[in-house]
């Protein structure tokens, strides 16, 4: 399983505490992520155990579409089966928690993405992004995440509904 915060992500969180500079949002997304794209900065394959790289800047790198050289795609596009992000206000993480020797970790509740109407245009989902906008290709991503068991989900046909529970978790 693969796990990283964004450089942008980071300098965001990195600008709201120490510096208090910067608004933060209400309201996160929860995007999936599929094997159309690539690690634009590694140039590694997407799969089950690999998401985009730290330096991979979601606006201009991640793209939900696949096209040529730099800026391969990797999120359904909106609309298509009834692909949407899902909308996380601040009330659906708990407070962080300690865990064990491991390092320190905010879940949320567990959720669901929109019942497929029909197949995704990109059907193979190897995880999730925290993202700051409703809409493809805008805002930034805080986060890429595998799912923890390293498997991928395919979103094929109608009514498949995708549930993830996400977390953040800063190791020791």
């Amino acid at each position: 399983m693969s796990e990283t915060f964004t450089n942008e992500g980071l300098t965001q969180l990195l600008n709201f505490v120490p510096r208090a500079t910067g608004s933060l949002p209400t309201t996160l997304y929860l995007a999936a992520l599929t094997t159309v794209g690539v690690q634009i900065m590694s140039g590694a394959a997407l799969d089950a155990t690999h998401v985009p790289a730290p330096a991979t800047v979601w606006a201009t790198d991640y793209q939900t579409t696949s096209t040529v050289g730099h800026g391969s795609g990797g999120e359904p596009t909106i609309a298509t089966g009834s692909y949407a992000r899902v909308a996380m206000s601040s009330a659906v993480w708990g407070a962080p928690a300690v865990q064990g020797s491991a390092g320190v970790r905010s879940a949320a509740s567990q959720q669901s993405f929109p019942q497929s109407t029909a197949a995704w245009s990109n059907q193979t989902v190897i995880g999730t992004a925290v993202v700051t906008s409703a809409s493809a290709g805008g805002g930034i991503a805080y986060a890429f995440a595998n799912f923890d068991d390293n498997t991928s989900v395919v979103v094929n046909a109608s009514g498949i509904v995708l549930q993830v529970t996400p977390y953040w978790q800063i190791n020791y």
